[in-house]
């Protein structure tokens, strides 16, 4: 979980060439549909990958490695990739399956209309990039001439305020980084405490690098970084119009207010807290605590002022931030959001303005060493733009009524399995286990896309103008956003496009949320073994379930709301296995000399922990008493640890895992797979014994529910 206030910002051409779609998607989506029409597991005689495994492994040395560890060794992470893994495969495979959509509507575009029309014109725009070219920086050297036109720091908050409302969040497949054109971040959302009402929240931003540890650690790593993006700042300044960047010492203290401003960040694991970033205020109390920043000038522009409350995350950060825009000179200001804006919109400007923005974030901090395909990242934008309308076509042409029916009965069965658990916990008092049964009861599970579709009449996009219709979408999807502010909320509206191959559980709405692009193997397949699919899927949903569950989404009551509901005997056991886990996770090295930290991802470590446990026990439930079949000398109970390890088939580059350790949530894929090692039914499943790399005893295996 992120901080409230991020939480809330919460997805052809005539004479131009077109790359072709890597052969290896064509073939992994034909070897897909070739096996489903025989009606065969796509990998293997049960669906997992058995190629893959390194059997010169003991399981109970390194649990990962045994089921993926000759892929490791040969496998070739992608130049334009920082890691390879699982969700990036499925996400370049739906990314690559959208295009063929769009790009089908090309030969018929004069017959086109409303959001077909749309779409491929704003596809269109964005793969041209000698058209883009040809338009040179004008259309960004107009915003920030803007930016330089503000006489004092009032009428630079309302330019960041104008900007905020043009800004439409993070791509959602992973291949491109978007920016916030302010360093107090503002959205929308559900409150946490009535989720039946929208509301105004705000939280830390404003670093260019992942997080504040990339600005304050000395290691040796780190001061490379620094040193980079101190010579990105000043290319990107450069490429905005302002030179001799670095020899003036602007690019410098464009970094210098960015290292303060992460000085006063809060670590992660306090941002992820909700507790400690549910802070209402009025507007004249957020300008009481938070002086320096005019609150009435940027909120105003950006279509939020007069609101009854805020939502402050970061409360400390956001007073440092806001006593920091008041000590710093107008023109490092004005040269910082110059920055922000050309970083965000670099797709829709010159090819130097990509190269510039890949140099640093792709190769920099991920360690690729070419930058994503052009087609890639403008599809990414344009779902972005108009999720709904890229996502039905692949929905009717992808998702089979089939996957989603048996989706269905496997989250009803892993439910069920949940359920349980919690009426056999020992250590959870009786009127909290009532309580929990009921939020269990209470939930909504949504599968595959959402029940109705939206419409983007009203959308202006205008092909040849890729950089106005980038600004147009955001304005658009804010503007919806502040038009509904004050109607109740829509709990049925999804978070996430369904051509995403993620999941997420939404706390407010009690709701699990599974995308159709989400659903394929190896997370799902229809025609592999049941105890691979509980091992893989199975325990996708169980990790999303048990978050409503873990040590943030324990908060919310059934109806949703941020409250207090155990007791202070519940609070107090869950806290000691807490620790436990927390301590688990630190003990795990994964560069040397930089450790997991175990309390940053929590919320995710307890659902990794507990999705296998929930997950397990649905499988042994589906069988109904009679003995699961031996596959290939494989046993049930091994098939479905199999099918949980090849889920977390991920190659790193060093740089992307330090990334991944410093500013992610989730443990890399290896730990999380590690998992297993607090499961007796593994133990037995593989003859784990003492002496073993992972063997715990079974007083130090760590577990949650039961």
């Amino acid at each position: 979980m992120r901080s409230f206030a991020a939480a809330l910002v919460p997805l052809l051409l005539a004479g131009t060439a077109l790359a072709e779609t890597p052969p290896s998607r064509l073939a992994e989506a034909e070897a897909r549909d070739e096996a489903a029409a025989k009606g065969k597991a796509q990998w293997g005689s049960f669906g997992v990958d058995t190629a893959s495994a390194d059997k010169s492994v003991k399981p109970g040395d390194d649990f990962w490695s045994y089921v993926n560890g000759t892929w490791a060794k040969t496998v070739e992470i992608p130049a334009d990739r920082g890691a390879l893994s699982q969700v990036q495969r499925l996400n370049d495979l739906s990314g690559s399956q959208v295009r063929t959509i769009i790009e089908e509507m090309e030969p018929r575009r004069a017959s086109l209309s409303g959001d077909d029309a749309r779409v491929a014109d704003y596809y269109a725009t964005l793969i041209d990039q000698a058209a883009i070219d040809a338009k040179g920086a004008a259309p960004l050297m107009a915003d920030v001439a803007t930016i330089r036109a503000a006489k004092d720091r009032a009428a630079l908050a309302a330019e960041m305020g104008k900007a905020a409302r043009q800004w439409q969040g993070t791509p959602p497949l992973g291949r491109m980084p978007r920016y916030f054109p302010a360093p107090v971040e503002v959205g929308i959302g559900q409150d946490p405490k009535n989720p039946t009402s929208y509301v105004v929240g705000m939280g830390q931003g404003g670093l260019g690098m992942p997080n504040r540890d990339y600005y304050l650690k000395d290691d040796a790593d780190s001061v490379k970084a620094q040193a980079a993006y101190r010579d990105h700042v000043a290319a990107m300044l450069t490429l905005a119009g302002v030179p001799k960047a670095a020899t003036t010492g602007r690019a410098k203290a464009v970094y210098d207010f960015e290292r303060a401003i992460a000085e006063a960040h809060w670590p992660l694991a306090d941002s992820r807290d909700a507790d400690k970033t549910y802070n209402p205020m009025t507007l004249a109390e957020l300008k009481a605590k938070a002086p320096g920043l005019d609150w009435d000038a940027y909120l105003g522009a950006a279509g939020l002022g007069g609101r009854p409350t805020y939502i402050v995350g970061e409360t400390g950060a956001v007073t440092g931030i806001a006593k920091l825009w008041a000590a710093t000179p107008l023109p490092v200001l004005q040269d910082w959001m110059t920055v922000r804006i050309a970083k965000d919109r670099a797709l829709a400007l010159p090819k130097a303005f990509q190269d510039a923005e890949f140099a640093f974030s792709g190769g920099v901090l991920g360690g690729a060493t070419e930058a994503p395909a052009r087609w890639s990242q403008a599809i990414e934008l344009t779902a972005t733009a108009m999720t709904d309308a890229v996502s039905k076509p692949y929905i009717e042409r992808h998702f089979p009524p089939a996957t989603k029916a048996a989706m269905d009965d496997l989250v009803a069965n892993v439910i069920a399995a949940m359920d349980r658990r919690l009426a056999g916990l020992s250590w959870m008092t009786p009127e909290t286990k009532v309580k929990a049964r009921a939020k269990l009861a209470a939930f909504t599970p949504m599968i595959g896309y959402p029940d109705t579709w939206r419409s983007y009449d009203g959308l202006q996009v205008v092909k040849g103008d890729a950089y106005g219709n980038l600004k147009r979408a955001g304005a658009f999807d804010w503007d919806r956003s502040l038009a509904r502010i004050d109607r109740p909320v829509d709990r049925r509206e999804w978070w996430m496009m369904p051509i995403t191959a993620n999941a997420y559980a939404s706390f407010q709405n009690n709701q699990i949320v599974f995308p159709a692009g989400y659903l394929q193997p190896p997370h799902f397949d229809p025609y592999a073994d049941p105890a691979v699919n509980y091992g893989a899927i199975g325990y996708v949903i169980g990790h999303e379930i048990s978050h409503h569950f873990d040590d943030q989404g324990s908060k919310f009551d059934p109806e949703g709301r941020l409250a207090t509901w155990w007791t202070p005997a519940d609070i107090a056991a869950f806290d000691a296995r807490k620790a436990k886990l927390v301590a688990q996770y630190d003990g795990y090295e994964a560069l040397p000399g930089l450790n997991i930290r175990g309390q940053q991802t929590l919320g995710e470590n307890i659902a990794d922990n507990a999705g296998l446990a929930i997950a397990y026990d649905a499988y042994q439930l589906s069988l109904k008493g009679k003995p699961a079949p031996v596959i290939d000398g494989t046993t049930g109970d091994q098939r479905f640890f199999m099918g949980r390890a090849q889920v977390n088939k991920v190659a790193f580059r060093e740089a992307e895992l330090r990334k991944s350790v410093l500013s992610g949530v989730h443990s890399p894929s290896k730990w999380r797979t590690w998992a297993v090692r607090n499961h007796d039914a593994w133990y037995k499943a593989f003859d784990v014994k003492p002496g073993d790399k992972l063997y715990l005893a079974p007083a130090d295996r760590v577990k949650i529910w039961e």
